[in-house]
């Protein structure tokens, strides 16, 4: 697994060997007789859909794309960095990218994550920049732990940040900028540049345009390839076309400003009928009033069945699930203390469709 010191390393930039930034061995052996891959660091995702799959990203994609983001928030050598994210994700080795090219001080949260901590360090270190995931933003919010006043922009990427949240943390001072951007894009594709900014105006370099309903994307901070493993061993494609990639994201695209709307893949096949599972997940969160998950499984007769791993209250989970019609009705359901996250705050399907096998 790379660790910070890794890409601090001078020679880091020049080095042409493939890394791939978890540390598969298998992985790594592979790569080294890939000459697509040379000057590439591979990123380990799962996505929404729960499948392993791994990002090839070329270090020239990285590094345009942080100069990009460093333009765009205006970042200086005056300013002091953060990271609190793993550097071996994206969102993390991002933000190391972008202190080496303003040639600012960055420090790193190394302390077990607890928003307080995190914000009495921002408030000691002066930090002016920090970038956190919408799950850490919600535990400042939860603990009503206030803004450290040096800090001028509190990025949140890595998934959909509900506009009540970013409205509660800017009541206690934090200066939330909205981002919109994935792992095959190198970071950030459109992020707000001022608090409550409606839309997300995308970063100089980016090009957006609509393939039906879903966006498509175009800049020189794609991904190269991806990389999946399956029966026959690790395979690579390039699923750019002409130079876009279609994302699976839902869009309302205005000119050059976004509002992500959802995911088109979170929509299955049952019995014939499309069911939205990020609707149904919305609904089932409601009425149990804690955190859910909905794993599709392969059937040979419906196409798919639905379990249901959830949080908080299950007393009224089978009176509920009887009124709903067949395709959207659950197969299964599981109570669990917590559900299993990734280092990055997102929900681990991975690993609740690996439970949910079993």
């Amino acid at each position: 697994m790379i660790h910070l010191d890794d890409v601090l390393d001078p020679d880091f930039w020049e080095d042409e060997e493939p890394l791939v930034m978890d540390g598969h061995p298998e992985l790594e052996a592979w790569s080294e007789t890939q000459e697509e891959l040379r000057s590439h660091l591979l990123f380990r995702t799962s996505g929404s859909s729960g499948t392993l799959k791994w990002i090839a990203l070329s270090k020239s994609a990285l590094w345009w794309s942080a100069e990009r983001v460093v333009e765009h928030l205006k970042i200086t050598s005056d300013d002091v960095l953060v990271l609190a994210l793993p550097v071996y994700h994206v969102g993390g080795f991002g933000i190391v990218a972008r202190a080496q090219i303003a040639t600012c001080c960055f420090l790193e949260f190394c302390e077990r994550w607890e928003p307080k901590a995190f914000a009495d360090f921002c408030h000691q270190e002066e930090v002016t920049i920090a970038s956190l995931v919408p799950t850490q933003v919600r535990d400042l919010v939860d603990a009503e732990v206030p803004s450290p006043p040096s800090l001028r922009a509190l990025v949140v990427g890595g998934g959909a940040l509900e506009s009540e949240l970013a409205e509660k943390a800017i009541s206690l001072g934090w200066p939330v900028l909205a981002s919109y951007g994935m792992t095959e894009a190198a970071s950030q594709i459109a992020t707000q540049c001022a608090p409550g900014e409606s839309g997300l105006p995308l970063i100089d370099g980016w090009e957006a345009r609509m393939e039906g309903d879903q966006l498509a994307v175009k800049g020189e901070g794609l991904l190269s390839a991806i990389v999946t493993v399956g029966k026959d061993g690790f395979q690579i494609h390039d699923p750019k076309v002409e130079g876009w990639f279609l994302t699976s994201d839902l869009v309302d695209l205005q000119g050059r400003s976004l509002k992500v709307l959802g995911r088109a893949d979170r929509k299955v096949k049952i019995l014939g009928e499309l069911v939205d599972l990020a609707a149904l997940e919305k609904f089932w969160s409601q009425k149990t009033g804690g955190e859910v998950a909905i794993i599709a499984r392969a059937d040979e007769r419906r196409g798919k069945t639905l379990h249901l791993f959830y949080e908080g209250d299950d007393s009224e989970v089978e009176a509920w699930n009887s009124s709903f019609p067949g395709p959207e009705r659950l197969r299964d359901w599981t109570l669990l203390a917590q559900l299993p996250y990734t280092k990055l705050g997102k929900i681990n399907r991975l690993m609740l469709s690996e439970f949910s096998r079993d």
